[in-house]
């Protein structure tokens, strides 16, 4: 697993978070998942 940051909107807020995920791919569908796709405008960088 690999730890993925992305920028989200949550409750109105910008913030950095953090999930792990296999690949980009997983990581993009979970935050959109998690915060709803149009509160997560970029794809996920993956981090050390």
């Amino acid at each position: 697993m690999k730890r993925y940051k992305a920028t989200v909107n949550a409750a109105g807020m910008w913030v950095e978070t953090i999930l792990y995920a296999q690949n980009q791919a997983q990581a993009y569908a979970l935050f959109k998942a998690i915060f709803g796709s149009a509160n997560v405008p970029h794809q996920p960088q993956q981090i050390a």
